[in-house]
Order: C-alpha cells, then sequence, then structure tokens
C-alpha cells in the first residue's frame, strides 16, 4: 500500500485524471439515481392523486342515467349492503346515486328524486345554470341524511305561497299502482329552493327516498350511479369483484339487451392512471439506457487508460521484474493503484448528493463503478501477460 501511494504521487497528473474521471461518473450515475427517485416520488404523489371514476353504464359505455338500476346492484355500492367480501363498497367512496319515481300533484305529473348529493344530478351544477337557495341552518349537507327533507324549485315555491299552501312544507301523495305498490302520503320539510332546468323535480336524500319506495311497497330503481376508487392501489381487486356484476362496456354490443348474463357495464375510467405508469416506465427505460451508455464507456476509457498507463511505465515494470517481482505481484500492485484512484473519485462524486440520495445510490455506485475498475484491469493484463 506505501509503495502504491508512493507510485501515484510520481504521477500526480495521471492520478488525478483517474480520479476525476472516476467522479464524473459518479456525478452521472448519482444524478441518474436521483432522477429516477424523484419520478418515483412525483409518480406516487400523482397516483394518489388520480381521480379513477366508476359509473355503472348500458352495455356499450354510452348511457350513464335512466338505467333502471335495481337495488341488489346500487346497495353494492353502500355502506352496510355493499361492504361484504362480493360488495364494492369498502373499495368505493363518494357514492353518487340517483333514483326517481312519478307522482301527481294538483292534476300536473312531478318526479321525486332521491339523490346523495348535489353532484349527483347534473342539473344542480352550478355550471348548467342552477342556482341553490338554502333555507336558515341547511345545506348540502342535507341530503348526505335520513330526514324527510326536501328540495323545490323556485317556480314551485311561488305557486305554494301564491296559492295558500304551507311554505314550509311539501305534501306528496303517491297512488296505488296496477302491479305493485299501495297508495302512500308523506310530507316533505322544505329545505330550500333551486332556479334551474328540472322545474317539476322534488329532490330529497337518497335514504329518506329509501324509506319512501319501502312504505310505499315500490322497488327503489336508481337512473344513475357512480363512485370513485379511495385507494387506486386496489383497482385490480375492484376489476374482479366488479366481474361478477358487472360487464365491461364494449361499443359492439349496440343493441344487445343482455351480454353473459349482465345487462349493465361498469365503466372504471383509468386512463389517467395508465397514462402516468406509462410516463414512469417512459423515464426509468431513458435513465436504463443512459446507465447503459455510462456502463460501455466506463469499461472502453477504462480499457483505454490502463492500456496506456502500462505502456508509459514499460521501463518501470521491467525494472521490476529484473528484481524478480513476478507477473502477478506487478498485477496485484497496479491494479491496487488504479483501483484506490477509482473509488476516491467516485467517493468523491457520491459526496456531492445530500445522504438520502448517495446511501440509496451506493450500491448503483458499486455495481456502474466495476466496469470502470475491471477496464483498467484489462488494459493493464493485455500489457503484463
Amino acid at each position: 500500500m506505501g509503495y502504491t501511494w508512493i507510485r501515484c504521487r510520481r504521477s500526480p497528473l495521471f492520478t488525478a485524471a483517474v480520479f476525476l474521471f472516476s467522479g464524473l461518473i459518479a456525478l452521472a450515475l448519482g444524478s441518474l439515481q436521483r432522477g429516477l427517485l424523484s419520478a418515483q416520488s412525483h409518480y406516487d404523489e400523482i397516483y394518489r392523486q388520480i381521480r379513477v371514476a366508476c359509473t355503472v353504464t348500458n352495455l356499450t359505455g354510452e348511457q350513464s342515467n335512466y338505467l333502471n338500476i335495481p337495488p341488489r346492484i346500487h346497495a353494492l355500492f353502500t355502506e352496510g349492503t355493499g361492504s361484504g367480501p362480493d360488495g364494492l363498497a369498502d373499495l368505493l367512496g363518494d357514492v353518487q346515486i340517483k333514483g326517481a319515481l312519478q307522482f301527481s300533484w294538483e292534476g300536473r305529473e312531478f318526479t321525486l328524486a332521491g339523490v346523495t348529493a348535489l353532484q349527483a344530478d347534473p342539473n344542480l351544477w352550478p355550471e348548467n345554470g342552477c342556482a341553490i337557495f338554502w333555507n336558515e341552518g341547511a345545506g348540502d349537507w342535507v341530503f348526505a341524511g335520513k330526514e324527510l327533507k326536501c328540495l323545490v324549485s323556485e317556480e314551485l315555491m311561488k305557486e305554494l305561497r301564491d296559492r295558500e299552501f304551507p311554505k314550509d312544507s311539501f305534501a306528496i301523495h303517491l297512488e296505488a299502482g296496477d302491479l305493485w305498490g299501495r297508495e302512500y302520503d308523506v310530507e316533505l320539510e322544505i329545505a330550500g329552493t333551486y332556479a334551474g332546468e328540472a322545474e317539476k323535480t322534488i329532490y330529497c336524500p337518497w335514504e329518506a327516498y329509501l324509506e319512501i319506495c319501502q312504505n310505499a311497497m315500490r322497488g327503489a330503481i336508481a337512473d344513475s350511479l357512480s363512485a370513485t376508487l379511495k385507494d387506486n392501489g386496489d383497482l385490480e381487486r375492484l376489476r374482479e369483484r366488479a366481474g361478477q356484476w358487472f360487464a365491461v362496456p364494449d361499443a359492439r354490443l349496440s343493441g344487445v339487451y343482455e351480454s353473459e348474463g349482465f345487462y349493465l357495464a361498469l365503466d372504471i375510467n383509468d386512463a389517467w392512471l395508465e397514462k402516468a405508469q406509462q410516463d414512469l416506465k417512459n423515464s426509468m427505460a431513458v435513465n436504463r439506457i443512459a446507465a447503459a451508455s455510462i456502463f460501455a464507456l466506463s469499461a472502453c476509457a477504462g480499457a483505454v487508460v490502463g492500456f496506456l498507463t502500462i505502456r508509459s511505465r514499460k521501463h518501470e515494470i521491467a525494472l521490476l521484474r529484473t528484481l524478480g517481482t513476478t507477473n502477478r505481484g506487478i498485477y496485484g500492485s497496479y491494479a491496487m493503484e488504479q483501483a484506490l484512484c477509482v473509488v476516491s473519485g467516485i467517493a468523491a462524486g457520491g459526496a456531492v448528493f445530500p445522504p438520502r440520495i448517495s446511501f440509496a445510490c451506493l450500491p448503483f455506485f458499486i455495481w456502474r463503478g466495476f466496469p470502470l475498475c475491471s477496464g483498467f484491469i484489462f488494459g493493464k493484463i493485455c500489457l503484463l501477460l
């Protein structure tokens, strides 16, 4: 080791060149690894934030409203009834359900719509020109509860005032059907009014709607149903479970009522998720190509430098052989000399990065630094043998 250090001091320019070259290799490798770690972290963050929407549609995936979704299907999405091993409630959140039934009031046809939130019906969206005016103490949270409250149109509220009907409630009378259902009366507290296109629709909480349907002995049929995946990591589990109840939307099924026992499909919109995964794969592929290029460059450069180093020291090698030093001894001393320069350079280059990056890159440095050392050693073997 002492002699190796002396020899390094005799050739300061060469030692410095090898040291700097090794440091640059380490910097390049560290930058690649840091970029890869940053891309992975960025991907993880985006992966968690991407919203995977799941919408019940017809078999072609073209229609998501007026689907006549039976209770056994929409119960899969709600807590309690849909929390079993075959349910979807534990995987899905932000469930938006809308159901509707017809009734007559003052000789005119109206619709009672049960919704889980304002987002369940596009007619209530502000971007579609709807404005909502809540009474004191009421708000969006009304639809998340079970209370018998409702939202009526401004036109209907004006009519109630003009005709001296109760100002704070709305009475609904459901007539008995020919085949099912019984006569039922219910009074809903008016929680607010809306100004929009659906003038003849009375909105109430979904849970209240279910209660009304049950008391009136009517099936709680849903018109539309959608939800959001809670954890994107459960995407494959969702596909597996949904496959028991839904078909996959297929435009070729136009005009077909039933496919393999299913008449509804579940459209899982994971396009943005797939794009994020593909972007990460592309980034990793670029890093692999760059790392392979550095691998080849370091090996070739090491072989050339090793060759030139031995060639410039022919006289020293001849003198060592005259003194009785074996080829193995000469090879070992030169290998140690170059390894010392290479390892020192890689260590110096790696020290530029924060400890978290450096430790994460340590296996990367060792693996990618190997061809540099082996290149030097290969060059020396070519002249020593």
